[in-house]
């Protein structure tokens, strides 16, 4: 893992002090290197080849092979490519055999070589052959271009600012945020953010700043200072193919042992997140085979609703792992609500990001490298709303006066007001908005702000024939890299800690994504084919205990011990424009009442507020 950066002009100043912004990225290690028209840099977290040999920049030449800008010559044209990357190509090795094949010799054991290599040979077409996660820029001297490339499911993070020719990529959005460009908030980005807890695809908090997405290419010309292109090389589709359940059991377990096993690739030691759920819980028996002496790491918090330490201590046990179990309390949620704007330097409110933050820091001193179960619920459908969006979808269909008795009977047994209104205000919208509505019901925020429901449409991954694989391309292709990655990226990074996710192998995604719904929720369960999978393996009660997810008590938090510091940071702090107050005090009211639960409305704003505090003052 490391940290990127370069833009289209000559400053070696400059490149220094931005590239210092994300040491937490890469302390191993630095590299600059400028050019008339290029500066380029990198942080360097080492995992694999951990000698001076796999310094970045790292340039390379068919004739010489790799070399550093430390041992460039004074004359690079005859240098033919350069390269600032983040990630880890997992199946290297195999490349590399093919490449000595075709005439190519190497000088380091890095996979870092491997990419600059294939690029040699097959151009921007390389990056189909890899297997693994990356961000990287390749600067092709010859040409005068630079070559930007992100991950098919945008593990690792790209941005990339352009506008009045000048052009800046990095790793993090606080390389613009010090950059000299205008800093001007992107209206459509706070919209995603306060509907979502997050910001959209392509676009940043910042106007100009874009995320290069998922999957994509990008040349940029550094003659012409333009993007000539950007290009898709990967996408998500769903195909439905008809394979016996027993067949489909059999390339389950064996992709995922494959995946598993590719990730253990390291010069550092590995460990495991172990939560005690279904997903984490397989990451760990399949590491279990090839590590003798395995590190696994989870969290508790001081109430017994959010613990699920017994969980996470059974399957330990079972696998003889060395388990660390750290407990948190409400004294250090409020010691990150000053520190995670920094490290996400975007508004982000994933309310887990502070387990995940807490967790790593724990790890990263025992381990540099840790995997995760991450994306398992987001192809196999895991989450309960996977369930009530199916449900919902069927009484969407009925008649209006079923559709009425059905709220009647909701409002005797719901908590909460705005629920019923929700639901009434969803069953009986126009048809072209229905599908629209009962999709983003089932993320929204309990208060709407001003948002635009086209934001969602314009992303045409809604259809009214499969609904469950319509919310699967969701999750797949917004809600897990523009949330649950990034909360993964910066809360690792931000602790040099490396995190690689076996569930999001793109040839286990391919296999899932072919598998027909049924087989995802059967009979009312979850994740069937993924329980099935394992059956005998795991015991019964590890794989259907219901759902808990990696909570944190906020809602206890918020009316006890971080009631004062929650209700300045949302009335008195900062002039919020986009709830009024009178509204946000009511629901304050209600939720300190304990009839309901508003603490994620509450960490959204929470977020915004101390991001704008860190960032925008």
């Amino acid at each position: 893992m490391c940290g990127i950066l370069g833009f289209n002009f000559n400053n070696p100043e400059k490149c220094k002090s931005l590239i210092n912004l994300i040491s937490h990225r890469g302390p191993d290690d630095e590299g600059i290197f400028t050019d008339k028209n290029i500066s380029l840099g990198h942080k360097r977290l080492s995992i694999i080849d951990l000698s001076i040999a796999g310094h970045q920049p790292m340039f390379y030449s068919k004739e010489n092979g790799a070399c550093s800008e430390k041992f460039l010559n004074q004359n690079i044209k005859n240098t033919t490519i350069g390269i600032v990357y983040n990630g880890e190509i997992y199946n290297f090795l195999e490349i590399k055999s093919e490449l000595n094949r075709l005439g190519y010799s190497f000088t380091t054991n890095c996979d870092t070589e491997i990419i600059l290599a294939s690029y040699f040979e097959w151009g921007t077409d390389c990056v189909k052959k890899f297997n693994g996660m990356w961000a990287f820029a390749i600067y092709d001297i010859a040409k005068q271009i630079l070559f930007l490339s992100r991950d098919r499911l945008g593990i690792k993070p790209l941005y990339y600012y352009n506008y009045n020719k000048k052009f800046i990529f990095g790793s993090e959005v606080k390389v613009f945020l010090k950059s000299e460009i205008e800093k001007n908030i992107d209206n459509e980005a706070i919209n995603y953010y306060y509907l979502f807890g997050f910001t959209p695809p392509n676009k940043s908090i910042l106007q100009n700043v874009s995320k290069l997405l998922p999957g994509h290419n990008l040349i940029f010309n550094l003659k012409t200072n333009k993007i000539e292109y950007d290009k898709e090389f990967w996408n998500i589709e769903f195909k439905n193919e008809n394979i016996p359940l027993q067949q489909l059991k059999s390339n389950i377990y064996k992709q995922l042992d494959e995946s598993v096993k590719k990730r253990l690739l390291s010069d550092v030691p590995v460990g495991a997140f172990l939560s005690g759920g279904i997903d984490s819980s397989i990451i760990v028996y399949f590491m279990r085979k090839h590590i003798q002496d395995l590190n696994t790491f989870s969290v508790k918090f001081d109430y017994q609703d959010f613990n699920e330490s017994q969980w996470s201590q059974k399957v330990a046990n079972k696998f003889n792992t060395r388990h660390f179990e750290i407990e948190f309390n409400s004294t250090d949620v409020e010691n990150l609500i000053e520190t995670l704007p920094y490290y996400f330097d975007e508004p982000f409110a994933d309310q887990s990001m502070i387990p995940t933050f807490l967790v790593s820091k724990v790890a990263k001193e025992h381990v540099t490298v840790c995997l995760s179960g991450t994306g398992s619920d987001e192809i196999f459908a895991g989450y309960p709303r996977h369930k009530e969006y199916l449900l919902l979808h069927k009484i969407s269909k009925l008649p209006d006066s079923l559709k009425s008795t059905i709220i009647l009977i909701y409002k005797t047994i719901a908590n909460e007001l705005d629920r019923v209104n929700k639901l009434k205000e969803l069953l009986f919208s126009s048809k072209d908005k229905m599908y629209i509505k009962l999709f983003s019901n089932l993320f929204r925020s309990p208060l709407e702000p001003r948002f635009n429901f086209d934001l969602i449409a314009k992303e045409n991954l809604l259809n009214q024939d499969n609904t469950l694989e319509s919310l699967l391309k969701f999750e797949q292709k917004i809600y897990l890299p523009e949330d649950l990655l990034i909360k993964e990226d910066r809360s690792t990074m931000a602790h040099s800690l490396e995190g690689r996710f076996p569930f999001l192998d793109y040839h286990l995604v391919e296999l899932v994504n072919s598998i027909p719904s049924k087989y995802k929720i059967k009979n009312g369960v979850s994740k069937y084919i993924l329980k099935k999978t394992f059956e005998g393996i795991l015991p019964d009660e590890i794989l259907y205990r219901k759902k808990q997810g990696f909570g944190v008590p906020l809602k206890h938090y918020f009316r006890k011990e971080l009631s004062k510091l929650a209700y300045h940071i949302i009335f008195e702090s900062h002039d919020n424009e986009f709830y009024d107050k009178k509204t946000l005090k009511t629901l304050w009211d209600a939720h300190q009442s304990g009839k309901s639960d508003y603490s994620a409305l509450f960490w959204n704003i929470i977020m915004y507020n101390k991001w704008f505090e860190r960032w925008m003052k």
